[in-house]
């Protein structure tokens, strides 16, 4: 097997323990915590809202340090960190201490995020490397499956032990990264996409679509360069749209469907299937990617939300609900992998950590006002409606954006 698969499966059960621990499983801890320390919930809350730092101004400082330190030392450095915290976490007397062990895990976390995982996997694959984006991605949202294990494990061995699972976990996943991981193909004397001496007889040759989205200018982009560069504006913005209009749909997709009068019950299986859905999408999106343009891939996937929003303005119907739940979830998990591989076709890989970092973090910094601008809509109107008028038009407008992306010489 190809190595830079392997890389593919640490980036995979990496990601996944994040997921499964601090996105979709925090949520388990909360009750056992106050029931420990009679902490309030807002308390407790605060703690997790710091993992916006992690996809917001951290990315772009951990891709700077992933080119310049390499992938697989950040990766050993972030996962032990991660371990150490969850073991602290088992010691907490106090809200401080609390608070420290959490910040402690955010920093490691980091370290195994996409950001750091997409520039090595970047420089791994040119032919698969949409496949290969979508199968590491997938981790984040796997990771929500293993919800139920940790919430039996809580009431099994309470939460202390659970914490030191957790870190013990970690580090073995840090030391299989430490051994395992290689920054670059360079690393094992092997090129991109091939193995020694020869390239693969059984790998498919590249369509002429692909070789075009695949050639690169004289020399990769510098940092200064693509930041002058209006194409990756364009791509951070759209993807800042998408993000935008993602996170303010998953964020008041309850409280908006029971207000139009869907049972809590049917709001929280439609909640759940936004990340369950965009598992099908980061993998979909990244195979397609890899047979046709990648900038037609992202016409699509923005085609796809905007449609999913329209219909969710009727989703008190049930065929017209679940479909813009769908649209929204595969559109979603799509735009994760697109980003990184449109990047990596048009700027090279020397200094992709770095531009997927920043592009990764101003997205992150973006999606925050699309909950805020819902819930003020809300309050203000006693409706969703506009909300969801207001992010679709926005969704339309980026979709002639795309057309202008384009290669440009190096300044």
């Amino acid at each position: 097997m190809f190595y830079g698969w392997w890389i593919v499966i640490i980036a995979f059960f990496s990601t996944s323990l994040v997921g499964a621990t601090i996105w979709y499983g925090f949520t388990a801890f909360f009750d056992p915590l106050v029931n420990e320390f009679a902490w309030s919930y807002t308390a407790i809350s605060l703690a997790a809202s710091f993992r916006g730092i992690e996809s917001g101004l951290m990315d772009i400082f951990i891709g700077f340090l992933t080119d310049r330190f390499g992938g697989r030392r950040i990766a050993f450095i972030g996962l032990m960190l991660f371990g150490i915290g969850f073991l602290m976490l088992s010691r907490i007397n106090s809200l401080s201490t609390f608070y420290i062990s959490f910040l402690v895990i955010l920093i490691g976390a980091g370290g195994i995020s996409l950001v750091v995982f997409f520039q090595v996997i970047t420089r791994w694959f040119r032919k698969r490397l949409g496949l290969a984006l979508g199968f590491a991605a997938t981790g984040v949202g796997a990771g929500g499956f293993a919800v139920p294990l940790i919430v039996y494990l809580i009431d099994l061995v309470g939460f202390r032990m659970v914490f030191i699972i957790i870190g013990i976990t970690a580090l073995i996943i840090g030391c299989f990264a430490g051994v395992f991981l290689r920054s670059h193909p360079k690393d094992m004397g092997i090129n991109t996409d091939r193995i020694p001496l020869a390239q693969d007889e059984h790998e498919p040759e590249l369509s002429s679509q692909q070789t075009s989205d695949m050639t690169t200018t004289a020399r990769d982009y510098t940092i200064k360069e693509t930041a002058l560069d209006p194409s990756f504006w364009i791509i951070t913005f759209v993807s800042s749209a998408m993000a935008f209009s993602a996170m303010m749909v998953a964020t008041h997709i309850m409280p908006y469907l029971e207000h139009i009068g869907h049972t809590r019950y049917t709001a929280s299986i439609m909640a759940m299937m936004i990340p369950v859905t965009s598992i099908a999408g980061r993998l979909g999106v990244g195979w397609l990617s890899d047979l046709i343009n990648r900038k037609i891939t992202f016409i699509l996937v923005v085609a796809m939300q905007t449609i999913g929003v329209w219909l969710f303005l009727n989703a008190y119907v049930a065929f017209f609900l679940i479909s813009s739940v769908i649209l929204i979830g595969v559109s979603y998990g799509g735009v994760i992998i697109l980003r990184p591989g449109i990047l990596r076709d048009y700027y090279g890989s020397t200094n992709i950590g770095t531009i997927i970092g920043l592009c990764f973090g101003l997205t992150g910094l973006g999606s925050i006002g699309g909950p805020l601008l819902a819930g003020w809509i809300f309050d203000t109107t006693s409706s969703y409606h506009y909300a969801w008028i207001i992010t679709a038009i926005l969704l339309i407008v980026n979709i002639p954006l795309i057309l202008l992306i384009k290669k440009r010489e190096q300044y």
